[in-house]
Parts: C-alpha cells; structure tokens; sequence
C-alpha cells in the first residue's frame, strides 16, 4: 500500500449547502460530529437535498454546537445568524432509515425556501444517527477522482486521501484502515447520484459525471461508482495531514 494522507475534509452542518473544510474532525460511530446536523424537508415531510436540487449547493451555513448559533449565508451574501429553537419531533426518512429530530424556529427555512422556489422545513436531528449517506463515513483518493478530471467536492465524500493510486481504496474491502486517531472499516464502492454532474460552486449542471465514470472505469455492480463506504469501529480525531494506513 503506498503511503496515503487525508488531503481534504469535507462536512456541512445543513444537508447539501456548500461543503465547509475543517482541519480537523471527531469521528465516532455516528460518522463526522455535527455532520449534516440539519436536514430540509418539503411539505410531504420528505427529505430535500441535492439528488432533488442541486442549487441549494449554493448557500453555506456555519454551526457552534455549544452556543447553539447557526448562520446561513445566501447567494446575495446575506447572513443569517440566530440561536436555534427546537419544537416539535417529526422523523425524516433517510436511505431507508428512520432518523428521529426536531422541527427548527427561524429565519432559515423561508430564506432556503426562497432560494429553491418551494416551501421547506428545518430539522435538527437528534443524536445517535446520521443523515451524510447509507454509511456513516466515505473516503475517496485524490486519484480517483482525477481519472474524470474531477473537483473532489462534487462528490462530496467526508474524506479525500492523498497518495493512493488511482481505485486503490476500493481494494481495502473488509480490511481495517487506522485514518489518525480513528479506526474504520472500508466497505463497498459508493454508487454516484447526478449530484457530482453540478458544478459545486453554483449547483448548475455542467457536465455528464455519471456518463463519465462509466466510460473511464466501467460499471461497479452495474452503477457508476467513486469512493467507498466506511464504518466507524473506533472513534477519535482526523486531521486533514494525518496517515491513512490499512491495520
């Protein structure tokens, strides 16, 4: 195994606004703390993200678990910055799990409703669950991405890796990988939605990803497939610099 480096971290305190990149994160069974702490919901109480619009890539939001301030910034460079209140639970349906939260007070959801054109709510989920994917970490290698010529935030994987060759990570199914502190279990490639197919930056389609992967790599199990899925068997901090290292 060559020897590999987390590049990149990337996390959101909203669900599919514009990744941040901290230098350093928790891990823990439930993935990345404070990832994707809120969700959006539409009217049907159905979870609204990037697979159903991608412009909301176009704002960002900024969260302090302690002071419990979450600040939104609009496209127009508006900031949004309040305390957040709770009020009643409702449960969101997430890749087929049930993840349990609170309705959220203030001036988040009309503002993002504005910028998507259709009414929705805030919802801060409660601990022991994550809302990031159908696992709760995903790693992917600066070379994979780069057999499209990509910008590894399209794909939106909580960690990039350095020095790796190009799918090499895909060959770490079933082993353990010790990613600083932390210890995690690699699992299956990650199937790509149209997300990657935005442009990061302003959330417009620009080119055909999928179509891509499949003339560059070929179909995984009949999918277009970047990156894998990880579990968290030991918790503790990554820093972006750290050694990734097969256990």
């Amino acid at each position: 195994m060559a020897s590999a480096r987390v590049s990149r971290i990337n996390v959101t305190p909203v669900k599919s606004l514009r990744l941040n990149h901290p230098e350093e994160i928790v891990l823990g069974p439930d993935g990345a703390r404070e990832d994707r702490r809120f969700l959006l919901v539409d009217d049907a109480r159905r979870l609204y993200n990037g697979k159903r619009d991608t412009m909301l890539v176009r704002a960002s939001a900024t969260w302090d678990p302690d002071s419990r301030l979450l600040a939104v910034t609009l496209p127009s460079g508006e900031l949004l910055e309040a305390e957040v209140v709770r009020s009643g639970p409702l449960v969101v349906a997430v890749y087929g799990r049930e993840v349990g939260g609170h309705v959220v007070e203030g001036p988040w959801a009309d503002a993002l409703s504005d910028l998507v054109g259709r009414s929705l709510t805030l919802v801060e989920r409660d601990d022991g669950a994550w809302a990031t994917d159908s696992r709760p970490a995903t790693l992917v290698s600066r070379s994979s991405v780069g057999l499209i010529d990509g910008d590894g935030r399209r794909f939106r994987m909580l960690l990039e890796l350095d020095g790796l060759d190009a799918l090499e990570e895909e060959r770490w199914r079933d082993r353990r990988v010790r990613a600083g502190e932390a210890t995690l279990l690699v699992g299956v490639p990650t199937p790509r939605c149209a997300v990657p197919s935005a442009s990061p930056d302003t959330g417009r389609r620009d080119r055909d990803v999928l179509r891509e992967l499949l003339d560059r790599r070929g179909p995984v199990d009949g999918e277009a497939c970047l990156g894998v899925y990880a579990e968290v068997l030991e918790p503790g901090v990554v820093r972006v610099g750290d050694a990734v290292e097969l256990v």
